[in-house]
């Protein structure tokens, strides 16, 4: 079991490799620390977080879902279905290969603006807010994966998707929402998502929205993982 899991593991990375997913994901960050650079020194710490933000939640998303539909059209899901392998191994290898393109972003990005723009980040915190915040939106990258038939849908579906969830979390970290609006916003992962982020830069957010958050964000990866990806996945490796 263990080296059927392993070589899951070592088969996913070299898949996105093949890809061109891991280095996209990596590239995405140069871009955001060229922008930080663009932006200036003085205020390029208060961008950081937003940046971060975006990389682990709809990029999180939008790589996985790539990767996925990549596996479709190379046919691959009903190979896997037949090995040895247990279908909680397979998903959790995806899951753990797209998790550490997130988190591998995050601690790029985090570790040079500590160093180059004077960024307060409480890495005890931070880490383990990106893994999950990174394992959140993997599970919803699956969904969209297994939901829509097509990339091209999926990434209307995505678009979509920032604008009802994500696009209200940054108008509210701009300052452009306040008040009464963060307790609304908290119906949505992105929020809960921009919330815990921030508070690993250490900015102040109260204790019932800090705990809401991360219980939302873990019930959200469970409820999607038992009443969605497991078993749509096993219906997508049937029927391809």
């Amino acid at each position: 079991m263990k080296s059927n899991l392993l070589l899951l593991i070592k088969g996913e990375f070299s898949r996105l490799a093949r890809y061109n997913i891991i280095q996209v994901g990596f590239g995405v960050s140069v871009l955001w620390l060229l922008v930080l650079f663009l932006i200036g020194r003085d205020n390029a710490a208060e961008f950081v977080p937003i940046f971060i933000f975006m990389d682990a939640t709809m990029m999180t998303v939008l790589l996985i879902g790539a990767g996925l539909f990549y596996e479709r059209q190379e046919n691959t899901l009903k190979t896997l279905m037949v090995t040895p392998s247990k279908i909680g191994e397979i998903i959790f290898s995806k899951l753990l290969s797209a998790v550490y393109i997130a988190f591998q972003s995050a601690l790029f990005i985090g570790i040079f603006a500590y160093f180059f723009f004077d960024a307060t980040i409480t890495f005890i915190i931070y880490i383990p807010i990106i893994l999950l915040v990174a394992f959140a939106h993997a599970m919803i990258g699956y969904v969209f994966a297994v939901l829509f038939k097509d990339f091209t849908a999926m990434l209307g579906g995505l678009m979509l998707y920032m604008v009802l969830f994500a696009f209200p979390s940054l108008f509210y970290a701009l300052g452009l929402l306040e008040g009464i609006f963060e307790t609304l916003l908290l119906i949505s992962p992105t929020h809960a998502s921009m919330l815990l982020i921030q508070f690993g830069f250490g900015e102040s957010i109260t204790s019932r929205h800090l705990w809401v958050s991360v219980f939302y964000l873990l019930l959200l990866s469970v409820v999607l993982a038992k009443y969605v990806v497991f078993p749509k996945y096993m219906e997508k490796g049937i029927r391809e």
